[in-house]
């Protein structure tokens, strides 16, 4: 459609509702309780830009689209060329059962420029590149200790499969230590074939741990580096150690960024869910909705804390009841509240206040 050289939207705001994949975006453009404009096109932000200044020449221009597998350059593209995009949790737009059985690309746009220009999408935090790089390592190192439970799991499966028992002077120990292992080289299989297969196996878990310590190490450092005195202060934390400091650190940047408690404790899925109708209640331990690499690692740690913190074993104990599981997920709400606050203040952590 030719466009008018004398159109001019300047002051009008248009809504964009994006759905991003790989290789194509679907686009919805709405202004004024109208939807303008709905085409699909590469996955370039700048061809997106050079379509919207073209056909609505002056207009404002606010887009969204959902938090996935692209992170947060088409967002920092966008917004350098003046678009006021936000990302959204996929969970947060809503949707009718009728969308729900009847969901396509185009459908998603449709529905993010609708909430869109109503005002009812809200944007997720978005980090730093730097602190988003910092995520990516201790993700990455997250994966490692994967792989090395795995490749622990198939050489401790290989010897129950062929019969391969440690002497008596290393069967009471559960890890397989290098004393372990220079054993399991000395063992001699009845074919080269069976050999290969359990050194492979043998080197594949010094390969992983030789590969997470490493990145544990880097993990450190960079954490040390950026935020030393907030590392310090969570350490002071009974039942906090390094990894679990390391991770708030990483998956949450700087202290400050919650100034709500229960937003903080929902961003880590440590607050009870319900679903109620009429007279029947049903309560839930904690919502699906959380930190998926760190209400874990606070769960464990809760557990470590209230066998070391009097103050946080009688707060268990106030809650324990009749069910302890439901008891202990009240203690890492606790215990995460105690790290947040100690690392704001820069402080170590002192049970008497």
């Amino acid at each position: 459609m030719p466009t008018n050289k004398t159109t001019d939207f300047t002051g009008q705001s248009f809504y964009v509702g994006l759905d991003v994949h790989k290789k194509s975006w679907s686009v919805t453009v709405r202004t004024l309780g109208l939807e303008v404009a709905h085409f699909s096109q590469a996955a370039d932000p700048d061809h997106l830009v050079r379509y919207l200044h073209k056909r609505y020449p002056g207009g404002d221009f606010i887009s969204a689209y959902e938090a996935g597998f692209c992170g947060t350059s088409a967002h920092c593209s966008l917004r350098r060329a003046g678009i006021q995009n936000i990302i959204i949790n996929p969970a947060d737009l809503p949707q009718t059962d009728k969308q729900k059985k009847n969901k396509n690309d185009h459908n998603d746009s449709r529905a993010t420029a609708r909430y869109l220009e109503a005002g009812i999408l809200r944007s997720i935090h978005i980090m730093t590149d730097e602190q988003q790089e910092l995520r990516a390592l201790f993700r990455l190192r997250e994966a490692k200790v994967g792989d090395v439970t795995r490749a622990n799991n198939r050489l401790r499966s290989f010897m129950h499969y062929f019969s391969i028992r440690f002497p008596a002077h290393l069967q009471d120990r559960q890890y397989l230590s290098n004393a372990h292992l220079d054993w399991l080289r000395t063992v001699n299989s009845k074919t080269q074939q069976g050999q290969d297969t359990l050194f492979q196996y043998i080197e594949d878990l010094v390969y992983h741990r030789k590969q997470l310590l490493g990145l544990t190490k880097k993990l450190k450092a960079a954490v040390l580096n950026k935020y030393p005195q907030y590392y310090a202060s969570g350490l002071s934390v009974p039942g906090v150690g390094s990894i679990t400091a390391i991770g708030l650190l990483t998956e949450m940047g700087e202290p400050d960024r919650f100034d709500d408690p229960d937003q903080y404790c929902s961003w880590l899925g440590l607050v009870p869910a319900e679903r109620s109708s009429g007279d029947t209640v049903y309560s839930v331990v904690t919502q699906t909705r959380c930190n998926k690499h760190l209400r874990p690692m606070l769960i464990e740690a809760a557990w470590v804390a209230i066998r070391k913190c009097p103050f946080l074993l009688a707060y268990y104990k106030k809650h324990v009841g009749k069910d302890s599981k439901k008891a202990i997920i009240k203690v890492p709400a606790k215990l995460a509240l105690i790290i947040l606050a100690v690392m704001r203040n820069k402080t170590t952590y002192n049970p008497a206040k």
